[in-house]
């Protein structure tokens, strides 16, 4: 099997190399595709419950820092500790208190504020070539 573009090897390639303590290491890459496929069985689950469009895209962005964060029906569980129930904003997010709640919670405040950057963006973007078509 070819590798991707941009890549060397070819998930299930063997691989033998040196290290820069000269130690040799050998072995599978099979790990990138083990994560895919959870990643993607995780993706499936959700669309079969349910899950809103805006629940995936949290999930998937709290999944990028967090590797601990899974579902459980339609509400995002991270960490054991951090709980996310619909319609997944700050308020939704329901823990004991600490360090887990308050990262949680920091990072659903920043994906709201980029999905809102995002939208600002591409309505502006939609705008010019409107505002270019008029002035002609």
């Amino acid at each position: 099997m070819a590798a991707p573009p941009g890549e060397y090897f070819s998930v299930g390639s063997q691989v033998l190399c040196r290290t820069c303590q000269e130690q040799w290491l050998q072995g599978e890459l099979a790990s990138k595709a083990r994560t895919e496929k959870e990643e993607k069985l995780s993706q499936a689950y959700a669309i079969s419950t349910g899950v809103s469009l805006e629940g995936q895209q949290l999930f998937q962005t709290i999944h990028k820092t967090i590797k601990d964060c899974k579902w459980q029906e339609k509400n995002t569980i991270v960490m054991e500790e951090v709980v996310i129930t619909p319609p997944y904003q700050v308020e939704n997010c329901k823990g004991k208190e600490g360090s887990a709640l308050s990262h949680v919670h920091k990072i659903v405040e920043k994906h709201f504020r980029d999905v809102e950057s995002q939208k600002i963006l591409q309505c502006s973007q939609a705008q010019q070539p409107q505002e270019a078509a008029l002035s002609s």
